[in-house]
């Protein structure tokens, strides 16, 4: 391909995912989970670093109720959001992984080959994953966000310890979602090495 015509190389891309019908729906899925898994991480760090420390600076309870309140009230619905949209996308493209010729999951002796166990090992943190995360927008954040909007206080003595909660719970959260992305790499690798490239 000439040097002269570097548009040519994405001219050819592009037609390449336009006429492969199971080509550019795979190319879809992967980014929508990748960006989905981004936003899902995004709103975590956000939260732990711009939304829980400040609120920590507030005195009156009231006033630091509020403020958690407006965070959490965004929070919530855009993080579980983005971790369903994960959840299913990651299934799809699992599906689609698994019928890559000469991939295994299970030894002739009848024990779990290195990628079964490296995906059993994921499953298993993606299901911590999602009851840490529900535990925060839907247990802690939500219940916080609905005292707010009925007009109710939240007991000045446990909001403390329930920020604390979220913090942790995010925290995890966070370390849970690096570790699944790190296991989703060696998987990919262990993919590529017994089937070769190629979705």
């Amino acid at each position: 391909m000439s040097v002269k015509h570097p548009y040519r190389a994405a001219i050819y891309i592009s037609s390449a995912l336009w006429f492969n019908v199971r080509l550019m729906s795979d190319f879809i899925l992967l980014w929508t989970h990748v960006l989905s898994l981004a936003v899902f991480f995004g709103s975590g760090v956000t939260l732990l670093v711009t939304v829980l420390p400040p609120a920590a600076q507030i005195d009156d309870p009231t006033a630091r109720q509020t403020y958690l309140a407006k965070g959490l009230k965004y929070y919530n619905p855009l993080s579980i959001g983005s971790l369903g949209v994960v959840l299913m996308t990651g299934a799809w493209n699992l599906t689609a992984f698994k019928a890559k010729p000469g991939l295994a999951f299970f030894t002739p002796e009848g024990y779990l080959s290195d990628f079964g166990s490296l995906l059993s090992l994921k499953l298993l943190i993606v299901f911590i994953l999602i009851n840490v995360s529900a535990a925060v927008s839907l247990g802690m954040g939500h219940r916080l966000v609905r005292t707010e909007v009925r007009g109710e206080t939240f007991p000045p003595d446990k909001l403390p310890g329930l920020v604390r909660r979220i913090q942790v719970f995010t925290g995890v959260a966070l370390a849970l979602t690096a570790w699944i992305v790190w296991i989703s790499l060696d998987m990919s690798r262990l993919g590529l090495a017994v089937s070769g490239p190629g979705l």
